[in-house]
């Protein structure tokens, strides 16, 4: 009996670990998205001005279109470079 109770406290605080790593990883989440999701307004009209003087469109829907695909070739070619980069050598494989 008193092996049960011991044993059962020892994997509750294993338990108490992993749920605060799993709160802290909650948090840290959805602090980044809340971030990310206020910085996309800004980055879509400072792209939609950077596409505006160099394609001179008046059409805001052809304008939106172009932006998007404007950021869409930017982030892939980061998202490219980044792995390209930080990849591992072969011997790793």
């Amino acid at each position: 009996m008193r092996n049960k109770i011991l044993r059962s406290l020892r994997e509750g605080s294993a338990f108490k670990r992993e749920f605060k790593i799993q709160i802290r990883m909650l948090v840290i989440i959805t602090l980044g998205f809340t971030m990310a999701f206020t910085w996309r307004q800004t980055v879509f009209d400072a792209s939609q001005e950077l596409v505006q003087f160099f394609i001179h469109v008046q059409d805001s829907t052809t304008l939106s279109i172009l932006t998007s695909l404007f950021i869409t070739i930017f982030s892939l070619l980061i998202i490219y470079l980044t792995a390209h980069f930080l990849k591992d050598g072969h011997e790793h494989y």
